[in-house]
């Protein structure tokens, strides 16, 4: 009897996990990202045409359009390898293939498709998702930001809230309520608008970490008025729009937080390794070696989740309870791995010449965002039965 598991990535994988690490090296250097870190400036045009000029962008995206075609497991690869050098920048490259690829791909219509699609291979389209809004974070379903037809257009108005990159991607992917009577799920749609639209204002928002992958905005939108061709998917259905492209995005989300653990990890190894007190590196001391060991464990086993999880994609198996275990456990993994690698740098690690403090700071984001910590294990519990 054969088995018929098999761990290893392909050639064309462990490839492509080099051309990342490449290209990091080259692009990603500690003062470019310290930099970004300080000023909060938003690189896009600096570096989403780098990527497309190396597939990155059109990962996912057939090849009629310009893509590579590539599997949930590539996606994966490329993005986990990416969040071991930023996971802003990884973050970044997610607004492209995640938030818009993904949900153009499997809703959008021929004519968006044949528009956006080779826009987002070239580097030149990316997405900011334009969920969260005062009254509704968690609770997704409760938007309230209105999208009602006139005509031939809709006119959108309301208010977003927590809203990463929106002043800086060329467009929003923004949920709204279209039909007010409907049940409370059932009344959503998802509209792809362009962001300089006449109507729309932003309000920057200052923020703790992720400082380089955009601003955080609050958005409001004033009778914002986009074409009919607009809308993504079913009129009034976008409620499992929503929840196919959250699904998806808890996957990517999970791949660069186990990158940034494993990177977080070993950095934390090879300081403990150089480190002296007492007359030995401190690696040596019990106390130190252990943590760092428990700290590997967590982030292995986070890491075979996520790839079990986009190997379920790639058969084309449904995997909520599958993504929801996934990133629960690389997200909490991350900010666990991030605070305890904090004390194996002692008063160093509060210092800005350690990144550290950088991977501290960004880790509390992805226990918050695109369903925090709580929702996540609400929906697994609700998935097991309780």
């Amino acid at each position: 009897m054969s088995g018929g598991l098999n761990f290893a990535f392909t050639p064309e994988q462990e490839a492509l996990r080099d051309t990342v690490r490449r290209f990091a090296k080259r692009e990603l250097t500690p003062e470019w990202l310290r930099e970004l870190d300080r000023t909060g400036r938003a690189p896009h045009a600096e570096i989403l045409p780098k990527m497309a000029a190396l597939g990155f962008t059109g990962i996912v995206i057939p090849p009629e359009f310009g893509g590579v075609g590539g599997s949930c497991i590539d996606a994966t690869v490329l993005l986990e390898e990416l969040g071991r050098w930023s996971l802003a920048i990884a973050s970044l490259l997610n607004f492209a293939i995640g938030f818009g690829a993904f949900a153009i791909i499997r809703f959008g219509t021929p004519e968006q498709q044949q528009f956006f699609l080779p826009r987002i291979v070239a580097g030149t389209a990316l997405f900011a998702f334009a969920l969260t809004e005062p009254s509704a974070g968690s609770d997704a379903a409760a938007v309230r930001t209105r999208a009602r037809l006139d005509g031939d257009d809709f006119v959108i108005s309301g208010s977003k809230q927590f809203i990463t990159g929106a002043a800086e991607a060329p467009y929003l992917l923004v949920v709204t309520r279209s039909d007010p009577d409907a049940p409370k799920r059932r009344g959503i749609s998802l509209l792809l608008v362009d962001s300089k639209s006449p109507g729309i204002s932003y309000r920057r928002i200052e923020k703790l970490g992720m400082r380089g992958c955009g601003g955080l905005y609050a958005i409001d939108f004033d009778d914002v008025r986009v074409p009919r061709s607009a809308l993504l998917g079913p009129l009034h259905g976008g409620w499992d729009l929503l929840k196919a492209t959250l699904e998806r995005t808890r996957i990517s989300q999970a791949a660069y937080c186990v990158g940034a653990a494993r990177q977080a990890t070993d950095d934390a190894i090879a300081y403990a390794g150089q480190r002296e007190q007492f007359g030995q590196k401190i690696g040596k001391f019990q106390a130190i070696s252990h943590l760092l060991a428990d700290l590997h464990v967590q982030t292995e086993s986070a890491r075979w989740l996520l790839y079990r999880a986009a190997w379920l994609v790639d058969q084309g198996v449904r995997c909520v309870e599958e993504a929801s275990v996934a990133n629960l456990h690389a997200t909490e993994t991350l900010l666990k791995v991030t605070s305890e690698a904090m004390r194996v740098y002692g008063g160093y690690g509060l210092t800005m010449d350690f990144d550290i403090q950088r991977h501290m700071r960004d880790a509390r984001l992805f226990v918050i965002g695109d369903g925090s910590s709580q929702i996540q294990r609400d929906l697994i519990a609700r998935l097991r039965g309780l």
